[in-house]
C-alpha cells in the first residue's frame, strides 16, 4: 500500500523549492537567517587554496560555506579559495563581501569541489559543477560577466574566479553572490554587486 501522505509531502517540497528559487532570483536573504553562516578570513582562504593540492580537510573545512545561510568573505586581496558545500537540489546560500577584494591582482576562486563538511573524517566534496549560464553584473564592462563552459546538458565549469585590481572594482563591500541548486550537483549564480568607486575593473573567469 502506498504512503497516503506521499502526494502532500511532494507538494510541500515543491512549494519549498519554489520559494527558495524565488528568493535566489530576487536576491532576498530573509529566509537565510535561521542558520548561522561562516566568515572566511583572508588567512583561511589562503590556506584553503594551498589545501587544494594537499587535500588538507581542516583547511578546506574552514573555507566551506554553509548552505541555507548568509556567509561572509573577509578577504582583502590575497590569492585564495572559498568552497561551496555539496550541491543538493533546492538549497540556497549567500556569500556577502564584508570587505573589498582589491589588494593587487590576485584571484579569489569560488570552487564547487574540494570543500569539506567536517574538519576530519570526511571525503572532500567532488562531482559538482556550475550550471550552464552567464554569471556576473550587467555593467557593460568587459569581464564583469562570464559564460560557464560546457553545454546545458553537460556543464563543465567547476571554478568561478574573481580577479580584482587595486581600485574601482565592480564587487565592492556589500556585494552579495547568491547560489541556488536547481538539481543535485549543479549551482546557479546570481550576483548582486555594490561597486567600489567607478566599478570599472575586476573580472570573472571560469575553469
Amino acid at each position: 500500500m502506498g504512503n497516503p501522505m506521499y502526494g502532500q509531502n511532494k507538494f510541500d517540497s515543491s512549494i519549498e523549492f519554489t520559494e527558495k528559487y524565488l528568493d535566489f532570483c530576487a536576491g532576498w536573504s530573509g529566509n537565510l537567517d535561521t542558520i548561522a553562516g561562516i566568515s572566511v578570513s583572508e588567512a583561511e582562504a589562503v590556506a584553503a587554496l594551498a589545501a587544494v593540492s594537499s587535500a588538507d580537510q581542516g583547511d578546506s573545512y574552514a573555507a566551506t560555506l554553509i548552505t541555507g545561510a548568509v556567509n561572509t568573505s573577509a578577504t582583502t586581496g590575497a590569492a585564495g579559495t572559498i568552497h561551496l558545500p555539496t550541491a543538493t537540489r533546492g538549497e540556497h546560500l549567500v556569500l556577502d563581501f564584508a570587505d573589498v577584494h582589491d589588494s593587487g591582482t590576485n584571484a579569489l576562486t569560488l570552487a564547487v569541489n574540494g570543500g569539506a563538511l567536517l574538519s576530519t573524517g570526511t571525503t572532500l566534496i567532488s562531482g559538482g559543477v556550475y550550471s550552464k549560464q552567464a554569471i556576473g553584473s550587467a555593467t557593460g564592462v568587459a569581464g564583469n560577466t562570464v559564460e560557464t563552459a560546457g553545454t546545458v546538458l553537460v556543464p563543465t565549469s567547476v571554478n568561478l574566479i574573481y580577479t580584482a585590481t587595486a581600485a574601482n572594482n565592480f564587487l565592492g563591500t556589500g556585494s552579495r553572490i547568491h547560489f541556488f541548486c536547481p538539481k543535485d550537483n549543479e549551482w546557479l549564480v546570481n550576483v548582486k554587486h555594490v561597486q567600489q568607486g567607478t566599478g570599472a575593473t575586476g573580472a570573472f573567469t571560469v575553469s
